[in-house]
């Protein structure tokens, strides 16, 4: 057992602190350090130079990128750990991305990754894996597909419609709100040919790069199918063949497609196995079913189950990602269907986008500090 303690943990929280004390003090005994002050850390570190920092990203005063950083100056050989939230990603790429640590971990951490990145740290700070040699290429790894991950999300934005969506007869507005980089939800509106409208809502399985591609191919397809006028069977089933033969099988779409004509205020709509949209008004809530497969998974899947209904001017058609449900409050507890739905009835008589502001305000608060664990894409669509 050595005398100077090996790692030196850092968390604003003192809960989640020993947390994190009992989990590695199985495995390492006394050689642990622990401490909830970012500058009492950064003394520390230059008193005892600790083979590894474990540290949080979301603290106070200074977070988690920022001691990091200041470590890697007062003791280069430190070997770094971010322990972070998925919704904190985006912040932290840079960081990752020019090599600023060693590995991160998300929470909420798994016992057995947590301990197997401090080992693997330390293992890194006595040369038994890796080398200096094998670091440098790794991180120049990191960094390319970081470039390539930053070039996809940047594509992403671009293409994703203004909040407020211009629909002739009607009001729409989405909102997109991702918690990583690249992203697999999809969210887009496109005027016709014949003055109708098409509202799209989809989801990748999976996130990252791959999710971010599959969305861009299946954007393409389902697009040139619309603007050539094709009715919604025969887009999906075309566009399903092409995703399960030219994108290995290895994702696939949930996606609800609705097309409205403001002459009639006739909402046509398909849904492929996405989570069940909804249209509020004073009846209630009526939700749209899953209808058929998801693209992607079975190249000759039917899809013409296309439903109708008309949109009353006191409805709203309100439609999302799975982030919306999944969301988890401090507890545990889930967001789920019923207190969208309530919130959303609650919100109908204001206009899409006010209603999209109070639902987002809504999710994110509930998830508090937590942050969301998913991406999250809304989209709400009412008669003029």
């Amino acid at each position: 057992m050595a005398d100077r303690p090996d790692v030196l943990i850092l968390d604003d929280e003192p809960n989640v602190l020993s947390a994190v004390l009992r989990v590695l003090r199985e495995e390492f005994g006394r050689a642990v350090e622990t401490t909830t002050e970012p500058e009492t850390a950064l003394r520390l570190l230059e008193e005892r130079r600790h083979k590894v920092l474990l540290t949080d990203y979301h603290m106070p005063g200074m977070d988690g990128v920022e001691v990091l950083q200041r470590a890697r100056r007062i003791s280069p050989d430190t070997v770094r750990i971010l322990i972070t939230a998925r919704a904190e990603m985006r912040n932290v790429a840079a960081a990752i991305n020019t090599g600023e640590i060693f590995r991160f971990v998300r929470k909420p951490w798994d016992e057995g990754e947590l301990g197997a990145a401090v080992r693997d740290a330390i293992e890194f700070h006595d040369g038994t894996i890796g080398r200096r040699e094998e670091f440098a290429r790794a991180d120049a790894e990191r960094k390319t597909l970081g470039a390539a991950v930053e070039v996809a999300s940047a594509i992403q934005r671009a293409i994703l419609p203004k909040e407020e969506i211009v629909v002739r007869g009607g009001a729409a507005a989405c909102s997109f709100t991702p918690c990583e980089h690249a992203t697999g939800d999809y969210v887009d509106a496109m005027p016709l040919p014949d003055g109708r409208t098409a509202f799209l809502m989809g989801d990748v399985s999976g996130h990252g790069l791959g999710a971010a591609l599959f969305v861009f191919t299946a954007r393409a397809l389902l697009r040139s199918g619309l603007a050539e006028g094709r009715d919604l069977a025969t887009l999906l089933s075309r566009s399903n063949r092409f995703l399960c033969s030219d994108m290995g099988g290895e994702r696939f779409m949930t996606l609800f497609l609705a097309v409205f004509d403001d002459a009639t205020s006739e909402l046509q709509w398909v849904n492929a196995g996405h989570v069940p949209p909804f249209v509020v008004g004073p009846g209630g809530v009526r939700e749209l079913k899953r209808s058929a497969m998801p693209l992607g998974i079975l190249a000759d899947a039917p899809y013409g189950a296309v439903g109708s209904l008309r949109l009353g001017r006191d409805e709203r058609l309100f439609a999302y990602t799975d982030g919306a449900l999944e969301a988890r409050g401090p507890d545990g507890e889930f967001f789920g269907m019923e207190r969208l739905q309530k919130l959303v009835l609650a919100h109908r008589g204001a206009p899409p986008l006010e209603l999209l502001r109070e639902v987002r305000a809504a999710v994110t608060d509930f998830a508090g500090k937590r942050g969301l664990d998913d991406d999250l894409a809304l989209l709400a669509v009412s008669v003029a």
